[in-house]
């Protein structure tokens, strides 16, 4: 069955993932001017737009919007905040007809990164410790309080996802960086200690779990709340993500490790949630041969020339 499935931020990585997993068909959404007093409004006529495109069929609407990162200010997170608690304000006037809930894209580097007792799962009680830990917590609070008494509502924590595609120009995504670090010859700057573990998921694969969600909500006859990690269930190390990328590129490349201020959260190891079983996650091995293979053939064409 497909859903018809609006994906608020689906140029980002994970959301254009979701844009194009089989089981949603993708709404056709305007621009969305992020970043300016602009963005609720546009949001709000999108969402009219949206409820009069579903009509009576089954609907998703998945939250993976946001620019925010571990260094992204103040202001830049409580904008992103209040423009999220505007739209949750705004849609249960506007709720389309059919069977349907929200999906909220959260952070489980965010959320637990001051939590006892890894391995992290959905059970664990959240402890963010800066300023985007406590964000993506509060967007998940405010999902709950404004919409779970009228929609389903599901919250994926996601571990680091990577893949093909991720913005090499944000400074963002290990894995990413380092395989451009190991193809340019230029060195790798590291801001935290190298025994630090995390868990890398594919981004197909958590756009595959993330579209599950939202065909499960569909088929609910009632709200209710639904907490998941999203994660590989794997976890390595800094210097192990290192040796892989090392290994897969067939460089070797310089490491500057320059700590940054702390704290430090060197242990975030995930416990996946039941969507994933052995067999069903990219091995992180072959997830990075493509992220070096997608930057190769940047590199080869051009897209890339002023990071040569």
């Amino acid at each position: 069955m497909t859903v018809r499935t609006w994906v608020v931020g689906a140029g980002g990585l994970v959301g254009s993932a979701v844009a194009r997993t089989p089981g949603l068909r993708a709404f056709p959404s305007a621009k969305i001017p992020w970043g300016t007093d602009h963005a609720p409004e546009v949001l709000g006529e999108e969402l009219e737009r949206f409820a009069d495109w579903i009509g009576d069929d089954d609907w998703g609407i998945v939250w993976a919007a946001g620019a925010g990162m571990m260094l992204t200010t103040q202001a830049d997170l409580d904008l992103e905040l209040s423009v999220f608690e505007s739209f949750c304000a705004r849609l249960p006037g506007r709720l389309p007809q059919g069977r349907g809930g929200l999906y909220l894209v959260s952070s489980a580097g965010g959320v637990y990164a001051g939590s006892a007792h890894p391995p992290f799962d959905s059970a664990t009680p959240p402890r963010p410790l800066n300023a985007y830990g406590r964000m993506k917590l509060a967007q998940e609070e405010l999902a709950v309080e404004t919409l779970a008494s009228r929609i389903p509502v599901s919250i994926g924590r996601l571990s680091n996802v990577y893949g093909p595609g991720q913005d090499v120009f944000k400074q963002q995504g290990l894995v990413t960086q380092l395989a451009l670090s190991a193809l340019l010859n230029r060195p790798a700057t590291i801001f935290a200690p190298l025994p630090t573990l995390r868990d890398y998921i594919y981004v197909d694969d958590a756009a595959r779990l993330v579209v599950s969600d939202i065909g499960r909500m569909t088929r609910l006859d009632e709200p209710r709340v639904t907490r998941r990690v999203v994660s590989s269930g794997r976890a390595a190390s800094i210097a192990e993500l290192i040796a892989i990328v090392g290994r897969i590129s067939g460089r070797t490349f310089p490491v500057i490790h320059r700590l940054a201020d702390g704290p430090y959260f060197l242990d975030l190891r995930l416990q996946a949630s039941d969507q994933v079983s052995s067999g069903q996650v990219t091995p992180l091995e072959a997830g990075v041969g493509l992220v070096v293979q997608d930057l190769v053939r940047q590199l080869a064409d051009g897209r890339l020339a002023e990071l040569v």
